[in-house]
């Protein structure tokens, strides 16, 4: 909210939230299943008005990780337990909060990172929290195993490798049976426990390929796929 462009959310119940886009060129409503207000900090950026949106933006609530995983994360969660294919697919400006809101705080210097902690925190993402759950319910005869690499271009880069193997993009490149391309190639390791996975990501996130840009001193440079 600027003085010029401002969103607010309206919660109309499960599945049925609505944005509408106030005070700019085109004023709209968009319908979304869920809709979250995070505008953390919002009342620096507001210009004095006469039009009430300062107002507005107080009444609404500031949404929470744990609210976000309340709302989708325990459906994931769900469907993955039955079998289902889940996709998380985050999209939006650099700096925006999309590895926020899936993982929580993620910089390698930050104590707070998900990675750091054994038990759940009110920081973590969508990720850590489905996770961390399935761990919970894990039952004997359970095979749960992590693979983690990078696209950076026309390279693929396994970061689970101890000397980070990179690899042209097509190599050993395959579709499964639901449709996910997996790079064969790449190390696959099987995880016991919760504490397995943080020690396995950890280690290969040193392997990344980091470049900062303006809005993002720890940007990957690619995609990386877990």
């Amino acid at each position: 909210i600027d003085g010029q462009l401002g969103m607010f959310i309206r919660d109309g119940g499960d599945e049925k939230s609505e944005i509408q886009i106030v005070n700019g060129e085109h004023s709209s409503r968009y319908a979304f299943q869920h809709s979250w207000w995070s505008a953390f900090g919002y009342q620096r950026h507001i210009q004095p008005d006469t039009t009430g949106y300062a107002e507005q933006a107080d009444d609404m609530k500031l949404t929470s990780q744990k609210n976000i995983y309340d709302s989708v994360g325990v459906s994931m969660l769900n469907l993955i337990l039955k079998g289902e294919v889940v996709v998380v697919f985050a999209y939006g400006l650099s700096g925006s909060g999309k590895t926020y809101t899936v993982f929580g705080p993620d910089m390698v210097s930050d104590p707070d990172a998900w990675y750091k902690s054994n038990i759940p925190s009110k920081s973590w993402g969508l990720f850590p929290r489905v996770a961390y759950n399935i761990f919970k319910k894990s039952k004997p005869g359970w095979k749960i195993s992590i693979k983690y690499f990078q696209n950076v271009v026309d390279t693929v880069r396994d970061l689970l490798s101890p000397h980070a193997i990179e690899k042209y993009y097509k190599e050993g490149m395959h579709k499964d049976a639901s449709g996910f391309i997996d790079i064969q190639w790449c190390r696959s390791e099987v995880l016991e426990t919760w504490e397995d996975l943080i020690r396995v990501f950890t280690n290969a996130n040193d392997r990344k390929s980091i470049s900062p840009t303006q809005f993002n001193h720890a940007l990957t440079r690619g995609h990386c796929i877990l």
